[in-house]
């Protein structure tokens, strides 16, 4: 508690640093079991470039941030990243040419030169060699690879389905759990802008929207819904007509089911877009029922693994979750089966992968079930490349209702059985003081996850000095690291990272391992709002005074809400004086609801008060905590 008993300096610089617009940053929605959008072409279609004249084509696009490398193929078997200094023989490009091969700013720009294409693809470019009709370009990341960008030649150049043709209409999706939704939960939604092709596109200018829903039948127009997590979770600034900013190729929004009818099909499509048409068709999506004595549960398989390599045992966890996305820890184990598309696809109980299983049984209080899957070839399969749909085949459950969305892995063929390179995967922004997860990956060429023969170390390390530390622990309590021993046949080890620099900003990690490459990459780390903060005028009475309530940081900066927050207070006084908090500085709109709202954008939200003959009279103010952050008191004497 603070105390002031004359004067308390009017903090008006802060005010003036408030107001300063903050963007507010697209959802970060780990979208498990589904991919990202593929990237966008934005510039010249390389089909039309004279590639034979200027021996290069130039390929620029957008993508999204979360996305890491940026691969080409020319037979959608053989990735490569193009190398960040392009072969620039005989191009006439400058010697400063260089490839912006990542999607870390959004955007990213290739130069294919002809040498590069023979060196690093593989691909004849001499005057007898047959030409290129197809280009496809992806992304890298958390979860998998993008959606695929595909180029072709012809008369529409990108009629192979191409993100770069003319985008037609809009596309609605859910996001994971796909095809399920928990009663009075909050639940993600994209809506996509496709071509004709029904591959991703990009719109030219800006298009509205508006969502409708269909129950048993009955249709309701212009459903609300929200564009973030915490308007939704607040039941704050709710919207009936959504945006997809021009340039892009979506956007996310987050809709509340209500609490009934349970178990029954809702159906949503996109209506009344301001320009394109509308896929006609509705999604559907059966809601559970989200209470405390539900038994419903959905599936999932962690960590989610999109591509593995073939004759090699992979670990994974099959995780029960209750329908409000807690993990169930139920009192008796429920029984399921897990099935595959092929019959080389198989799950083990070992780490040895010998022992078979299809059903498996959750112990009782454990949402967990170790499990481990291998794909073994036969000896007729050719492809570099096949997939296969992991589901959850019929079973007796006992106690609960299992549902599981069936989600596609694809299995490397190739001779690539070592590992030659490891990442870093994990979030992109890291928020001070806060201790988050990695896993560090072994891989071959292909990006797949390759066990390492032999224990193998790990340094770890950023290329900024004293920015944060390492640990092993969940909590980055213990004893920090500088290195980490993969065992031996394993492609996986998750460390925790605690950023602790002071100044928000971009850093970079910069690891190594004696036999592997690692490619440095960068994140970004914030200074997100712990504390709630009253900042108090002069408290000279006879006038209408200014109150502020902010936010700051764990270490006292003021921070910039990048959402609508809505904060309670309490005034009162050592006496009778009713009447004298109001919403505007003339002291006339009383605030009956004894809260403010710190919108998206702004530092702060003023309340006033009316001090005309409270002179000698003790204030006492104190903010509620709200929203994980803590509140703050003031006290004071009106002189």
């Amino acid at each position: 508690m603070r105390n002031v008993s004359s004067k308390y300096l009017y903090v008006l610089i802060i005010l003036l640093t408030f107001l300063t617009g903050c963007k507010e940053p697209s959802l970060e929605v780990a979208s498990l079991g589904k991919k990202l959008p593929s990237p966008s072409l934005k510039g010249a279609d390389p089909f039309s470039q004279d590639f034979e004249v200027q021996n290069y084509v130039q390929i620029q696009g957008a993508c999204d941030s979360r996305v890491g490398d940026i691969l080409i193929s020319f037979d959608k078997s053989i990735w490569h990243q193009p190398p960040t200094s392009p072969d620039l023989t005989g191009t006439g490009l400058p010697a400063a040419t260089v490839n912006d091969r990542d999607c870390t700013d959004g955007a990213f720009n290739l130069y294919l030169t002809k040498n590069d294409l023979s060196s690093i693809w593989g691909l004849p470019t001499d005057s007898s060699a047959p030409s290129v009709d197809y280009i496809y370009i992806k992304g890298e990341s958390l979860i998998g690879d993008t959606e695929t960008l595909v180029l072709s030649k012809g008369p529409n150049s990108g009629g192979g389905g191409g993100g770069n043709s003319i985008a037609t209409k809009l596309v609605l999706e859910k996001h994971w759990p796909q095809g399920y939704a928990g009663s009075g939960q909050c639940e993600s939604f994209r809506a996509r802008v496709q071509n004709s092709s029904g591959y991703n596109a990009s719109a030219a200018v800006a298009i509205t929207f508006k969502l409708e829903k269909r129950v048993k039948g009955v249709i309701s127009n212009d459903v609300a819904a929200y564009t973030s997590w915490q308007d939704c979770q607040n039941g704050i600034t709710p919207q009936t007509t959504f945006t997809i900013p021009a340039g892009s190729d979506g956007v996310d929004f987050i809709y509340k089911f209500p609490t009934t009818p349970l178990n029954e099909t809702f159906e949503f499509r996109i209506t009344a877009p301001s320009s394109l048409s509308a896929d006609p068709n509705y999604i559907s999506i059966v809601m559970r029922d989200s209470s405390p004595g539900s038994t419903y549960r959905w599936l999932a398989i962690e960590p989610y693994i999109h591509q593995i390599y073939k004759n090699t045992c992979y670990p994974v966890t099959i995780r029960s979750y209750n329908y409000n996305h807690s993990s169930s820890y139920d009192t008796s184990g429920g029984t399921i089966n897990m099935t595959s598309s092929s019959s080389q696809m198989k799950f083990y109980t070992g780490a040895d992968c010998t022992s078979e299983a299809t059903s498996f049984t959750f112990p009782a209080y454990s949402s967990a079930i170790n499990a481990f899957i291998k794909y073994t070839p036969s000896g007729s399969e050719t492809e570099t490349f096949k997939s296969v749909t992991l589901s959850q085949g019929a079973a007796t459950a006992g106690t609960y209702t299992y549902d599981f969305a069936p989600f596609d892995l694809r299995i490397d063929l190739s001779n690539k059985s070592v590992p030659t390179r490891f990442e870093f995967w994990g979030p992109q922004v890291l928020t001070r003081s806060q201790c988050q997860s990695f896993q560090i990956t072994t891989m071959n060429d292909n990006g797949t996850p390759i066990p390492v023969s032999a224990a193998t170390q790990i340094y770890l390390g950023t290329q900024e000095a004293n920015i944060g530390s390492f640990y092993t622990d969940s909590t980055c309590s213990y004893t920090s690291i500088s290195s980490i021993a993969m065992p031996a046949q394993q492609s996986a080890f998750t460390v925790y990272f605690k950023a602790t620099v002071n100044t928000a900003g971009t850093y970079h990690f910069l690891h190594s391992a004696t036999g592997l490459t690692f490619k440095s990459h960068d994140f970004n780390v914030i200074l997100a709002p712990t504390k709630l903060k009253i900042f108090a005028p002069d408290l000279i009475a006879g006038a209408c005074k200014a109150f502020s309530i902010g936010l700051s940081d764990d270490i006292g900066n003021n921070y910039i809400s990048t959402y609508n927050l809505t904060v309670p207070f309490n005034v009162s006084f050592s006496g009778s004086y009713p009447d004298r908090v109001f919403s505007d500085s003339n002291c006339s709109i009383p605030n009956t609801s004894n809260s403010v709202t710190i919108g998206s954008g702004m530092g702060a939200a003023v309340v006033y008060i009316q001090t005309a003959d409270l002179a000698g009279v003790n204030l006492n103010m104190y903010v509620s905590s709200v929203g994980g952050l803590i509140g703050d008191s003031f006290y004071g004497t009106f002189q």
